[in-house]
């Protein structure tokens, strides 16, 4: 598959710059509130968060930026899939929660993450072929 064409090579780098963006920023804020983080992730069960945490944030940023630039893009996206495919059910069990407005709140934060889980899906798809604007 090879997107050259405008305009959805100006479509493409406009969704790469967004998808990869925010995946590399949620990596940083992530980042920032490490300490909240990794205690969030010990009190969900999560074992050995203290390692598991911060390599959460090594594949959003090294995974955002990838595919925000273009490098590496199967890389990137296998890392963004791992991150969604590890953190989403584990972090995010809506249905263990009994109360509504958390279980409302942990609803979305899942099913936000699912959709990102798809958009790196499609990346990985056609991470092989020619990306416009890409080195």
């Amino acid at each position: 598959m090879v997107v050259e064409t405008s305009p959805a090579a100006e479509l493409f780098l406009i969704g790469r710059v967004l998808l990869g963006g925010v995946l590399a920023y949620l990596g940083v804020s992530n980042m920032l509130d490490a300490e909240n983080k990794i205690e969030y992730a010990r009190s969900t069960g999560i074992p050995f968060a203290g390692l598991a945490v911060p390599v959460s944030f090594v594949l959003l940023i090294l995974g955002g930026l990838g595919i925000l630039l273009g490098v590496y893009p199967m890389i990137a996206s296998v890392g963004v899939i791992a991150f969604f495919a590890g953190v989403t059910p584990a972090m995010h069990a809506f249905w263990r929660i009994d109360d509504p407005d958390e279980r409302s709140q942990e609803k979305t934060q899942f099913l936000v993450n699912f959709a990102l889980l798809g958009s790196a899906l499609i990346v990985l798809a056609i991470g092989s072929a020619t990306w416009p604007y890409a080195p």
